[in-house]
């Protein structure tokens, strides 16, 4: 990110970036919002700060991350209740708009799972070796959070324990034996990862 600091503390126009992520989550949810943040340990005090200087973020309380993305999460779902509905989201995607998240909400509360995608817009090659060939991009979809689950179920997915294959919390669902739900996400639901987004962060942030 070409970056002093941990991307999503990055701060767009006066704040981190993820005082933003979780403002839309507020605006979604009300009351109802419950964040377990799962966080690097030695991002802690730097975090805590934070508060301080640009009041409370939201978060109910904090959990430190692991190895892989999937060690995180288990982390997380650790303190969880056993029952419920769950939305796993990434910090630096601070433009999911309310009707995403609550469309995912509601269809996991209906179906057990809820996966925001949105078309895959550039054509795709897929490799093999030296060799590619075209796929077609309208049986594609682009995968977006957040991605929301019964919470006991992905609990219980979580529990068959790591594989390196798992690229997400869908990807763990689904290897335990569950369907994936998908629901309309949003062009605009964008994941901060290098500097050229943070510029188009940088724009977006204006409409908020």
């Amino acid at each position: 990110m070409q970056q002093p600091v941990a991307k999503q503390f990055i701060e767009l126009k006066g704040l981190p970036l993820m005082w933003w992520t979780l403002r839309r989550f507020r605006e979604a949810l009300g009351d109802q919002l419950d964040v377990t943040l799962v966080l690097n340990a030695g991002l802690f005090v730097e975090f805590h700060e934070l508060e301080e200087r640009h009041g409370a973020s939201g978060v109910t309380r904090i959990v430190a991350g692991g190895e892989e993305r999937w060690h995180s999460v288990a982390n997380g779902l650790n303190v969880l209740p056993e029952q419920g509905v769950v939305a796993v989201h990434d910090a630096v995607r601070p433009f999911a708009s309310v009707a995403t998240i609550l469309r995912c909400f509601e269809m996991a509360e209906k179906r057990g799972s809820a996966v925001p995608v949105v078309p895959q817009k550039d054509s795709v090659r897929q490799v093999h070796g030296a060799a590619s060939h075209a796929l077609n991009r309208e049986t594609l979809r682009a995968v977006q959070t957040p991605q929301c689950f019964d919470l006991a179920q992905l609990k219980a997915a979580y529990a068959i324990g790591f594989r390196a294959e798992f690229t997400d919390d869908a990807s763990v669902y689904e290897f335990a034996g569950h369907a994936i739900q998908l629901v309309d996400g949003d062009l605009e639901n964008i994941k901060i990862t290098t500097p050229e987004d943070l510029l188009i962060a940088q724009a977006l942030i204006e409409g908020f």
